[in-house]
């Protein structure tokens, strides 16, 4: 039987969402890999916005992909060999921390033959193909336009279980 695979998400629907003092978390986002992680600082501090709200999401997209604590375990258990730069969200009014790790995954050409195009490029119909999977478990498809990290069943499940809060999954054809 084959694995199964999910686009990872941010919820941007989450009621009383966490919002950044200078960053719209549902805004425009900047896309580093694994390759980047020389780049990158080991840790880097946002302030929390103190008019939004409380409830904090387990994945951000934006500015930067980022996950919390316990998703970036989660998909660490999955996934071997990933770079975690952390993210530490302060709020100054209350003196609270939330721990966030950058998701810096690995992008590899994962699409099958049978991935079904628009005219401007942008898949129709993805499928990815199996063959070059591998044991990788949480990615980024380089040969895709669409630049969501990639999952397994094994991690949405894992994620599931732990009642995973503002993350979309969507499924991805696998041939």
């Amino acid at each position: 039987m084959r694995t199964r695979y999910f686009f990872m998400d941010q919820d941007t629907a989450l009621a009383d969402a966490i919002g950044l003092r200078d960053f719209d978390i549902t805004g425009r986002r900047h896309l580093f890999t694994w390759e980047d992680a020389g780049r990158i600082k080991d840790i880097t501090a946002l302030y929390l916005d103190d008019g939004k709200g409380e409830c904090a999401p387990d994945f951000m997209k934006s500015p930067v992909y980022m996950v919390s604590e316990m998703a970036g375990k989660v998909i660490g258990m999955y996934e071997d060999g990933l770079v975690w730069k952390k993210i530490v969200m302060i709020h100054k009014e209350e003196g609270r921390q939330l721990v966030y790790f950058h998701l810096l995954l690995k992008e590899l050409e994962m699409l099958h033959v049978s991935t079904e195009y628009y005219p401007n490029g942008m898949e129709k119909r993805m499928v990815i193909d199996s063959g070059k999977v591998g044991n990788h478990k949480a990615f980024l498809l380089a040969d895709s336009r669409v630049k969501l990290p990639v999952v397994s069943l094994e991690v949405v499940e894992s994620l599931l279980r732990r009642r995973v809060t503002g993350v979309d999954f969507r499924e991805i054809e696998v041939a």
